[in-house]
């Protein structure tokens, strides 16, 4: 299990007109940590991309706590399984910073198709099970 902690501050373009963030914008952080982990195993959605390996997001459960707010720091904490070799499970929690309690969760199952839209296998190296 391939785990990853991702720092973000909210910012006015983040939120709404009552200085919440707006609920989108939580995935959006979400996609910045699962792209960081890519990272840190050595890939780049990129030259993946590249190669004919595109990731796809196929499941996704949201749960919002509490709403975080203007000038929020946050902590988006991610951890990845190789469910298949195909897939990839992704758990995100969203904390504000030194919170005890997540104020977001998504679970979100992501694979790997082809040019074509057709699944194709994960690099093997990838997050091995």
């Amino acid at each position: 299990m391939l785990e990853n902690k991702l720092s973000v501050k909210v910012y006015l373009e983040d939120t709404d007109a009552f200085g919440i963030v707006y609920h989108a914008n939580y995935l959006k952080y979400c996609e910045r940590a699962r792209t960081d982990m890519l990272a840190q195993c050595g890939y780049s959605l990129g030259e993946m991309q590249k190669q004919g390996c595109l990731f796809v997001v196929f499941d996704m459960h949201l749960r919002f706590h509490q709403p975080a707010r203007l000038h929020d720091e946050l902590e988006v904490k991610s951890r990845a399984d190789r469910g298949s070799e195909y897939r990839v499970s992704f758990k995100h929690e969203v904390y504000r910073r030194g919170g005890e309690k997540p104020i977001f969760v998504a679970d979100a199952t992501v694979v790997t198709i082809d040019g074509e839209g057709q699944l194709c296998p994960l690099p093997e190296d990838l997050l091995p099970s």
